[in-house]
């Protein structure tokens, strides 16, 4: 790997310019690369938020608690899972009360955080002795929804919805279509806060699993069907927000001894096909599946990741039975996760602050989580009219497990000496949405001059734009704004050449 250069003056390096018959000479810049902790949308690591510690334990997370009350804008952290019950939110049918889910998910926003959203809407089975919340609204069940009874965590009663009784697609499939509909008319649009959006609906907590009611499926194809109508329940709903899926196994996954049997006994047949999201929970003392490590290989480069871990920062203080947090970060690392997750709540994430800073922000160095997009070079013209077109060739390189799998193209400013933008204008056909560690890739952006650009000297700034054109994400290397634009060289623009003459008049 290319030493990395700590010399902040240094922002380029010129190679030198050799004239050609087109005009000016062309000169190539090297950014000079650094290696901060570098937090980005789409990966890093994530904070908790929701009204209960569903799963965890019985408290109430006020929206206070679940925004301000971190105490600072989690630098280190660039997205939230949000974990919200649908009886909160449908607490009488029809009647909708999106304020606290709204007020959490803007906060974040508004300090350039994603939204990993989870809706629980079957049970909660309860966990580490706790006995889990009741997550259904109670009109669902006076609609006539059939439920079973089993014993959750610790032995505690619990029920969850019949999936083979008639009820649930005559009852429970429709009012969760209307559930869903009612949240992508507030948040399914470009550029939504929410970055994905996991498929519930079957199993306890989030897994799409019973674990401890064994569900009993009659057949593999009668288990496919029902998964597989829910899903598309969320695949007719949404048409900007991802969709995730959890893509372990289930408490049957032993009947299904080959690989594509798996897959459809979880419908991540359907999941892939679909270019759903993948999570999975228990990193790392819960990966025990073969198929987990089959799956995630063959699918990260065209899947985004979720390592998920099934403890707390506290829990996870007993290391002989969940390993370190650097042993955590390692195997989500090896499993080219794009985001992890250990369940920060407010008083987990300022004991891990205090605590053990280190391992976050070595994971959000190079080799680290998600991506790292580097502009390892990159050339144009030293001069040229306005009115031109201005070429610009690049290689870029990516040093981390994951990728960037949202489209951010490339935008190029000219400004002068003060930032002050002249020009810009985005490359539509730039993709590095599937650039993995280990490659070079080599870019030619193509931008159209105005004419009545000014003659004169410019700084050449480059940005990775988001769907409203603004900057959105950050690059290792030096000469940065606050804007996240970044300086790396010059151009001098010269006088726009007349009209030429051609005897069919003149050719603009």
């Amino acid at each position: 790997m290319r030493c990395l250069s700590l010399v902040l003056l240094a922002l380029f390096a010129l190679t030198c310019p050799a004239a050609d018959d087109f005009g000016g000479a062309f000169q190539t810049v090297h950014p000079s690369e650094i290696d901060d902790p570098l937090p980005n949308p789409y990966m890093g690591f994530g904070l908790w938020a929701g009204p209960k510690g569903f799963g965890n334990n019985e408290r109430d997370y006020s929206v206070e608690r679940n925004t301000a009350g971190f105490g600072d804008d989690a630098p280190l952290f660039n997205w939230l899972l949000v974990d919200w019950d649908w009886a909160s939110l449908e607490p009488k049918e029809g009647q909708f009360d999106w304020s606290s889910f709204d007020r959490v998910v803007q906060y974040w926003a508004s300090r350039d955080k994603n939204a990993v959203v989870r809706f629980w809407v079957t049970d909660d089975a309860g966990w580490n002795g706790h006995p889990g919340a009741k997550v259904l609204p109670q009109w669902l069940w006076d609609k006539g929804l059939h439920s079973r009874e089993y014993p959750g965590n610790g032995g505690v009663k619990q029920r969850e919805p019949d999936y083979l009784d008639p009820s649930y697609k005559q009852v429970y499939l429709p009012a969760l279509k209307i559930f869903l509909t009612a949240f992508a008319q507030r948040y399914d649009k470009p550029d939504s806060p929410v970055a994905l959006l996991q498929v519930m609906g079957y199993g306890h907590w989030a897994d799409w699993a019973t674990w401890y009611s064994h569900y009993p499926f009659p057949s593999l194809q009668v288990k496919h069907d029902l998964l597989a109508s829910i899903m598309q329940t969320y695949i007719d709903t949404f048409q900007h927000i991802r969709l995730l899926e959890f893509g372990g196994p289930d408490w049957d996954t032993d009947k299904y001894p080959k690989y594509n049997d798996f897959l459809r006994s979880k419908g991540l047949d359907i999941a892939l096909a679909n270019g759903f999201g993948l999570i999975w929970t228990g990193f790392i003392d819960g990966l025990g599946s073969a198929f987990d490590h089959i799956t995630v290989e063959k699918n990260w480069r065209t899947h985004p990741v979720i390592a998920e871990g099934n403890w707390n920062y506290d829990d996870m203080q007993d290391q002989r039975t969940h390993g370190t947090l650097d042993e955590n970060i390692d195997v989500a690392l090896s499993w080219h996760a794009n985001y992890a997750h250990f369940y920060f709540t407010v008083d987990t994430y300022l004991r891990a602050m205090a605590e053990q800073k280190t391992p976050f922000e070595r994971a959000l160095r190079s080799g680290g989580l998600g991506y790292r997009l580097v502009p390892e070079s990159l050339g144009w013209r030293e001069s040229l009219p306005a009115g031109n077109l201005f070429v610009v060739k690049q290689t870029w390189l990516n040093r981390n497990v994951g990728r960037l799998y949202e489209r951010h193209p490339l935008k190029l400013y000219l400004t002068d000496e003060q930032g002050n933008e002249k020009f810009s204008e985005v490359a539509g056909s730039f993709d590095e949405t599937e650039w993995v560690a280990g490659e070079t890739y080599p870019v030619i952006s193509i931008f159209h001059l105005t004419k009545d650009l000014s003659p004169g000297a410019y700084d050449v700034r480059i940005a990775l734009a988001g769907a409203n054109g603004k900057p959105r994400i950050g690059l290792p290397i030096a000469g940065g704004d606050s804007q996240k634009r970044y300086k790396v060289g010059q151009v001098r623009i010269l006088p726009a050449l007349p009209q030429k003459v051609s005897d069919k008049g003149y050719v603009p």
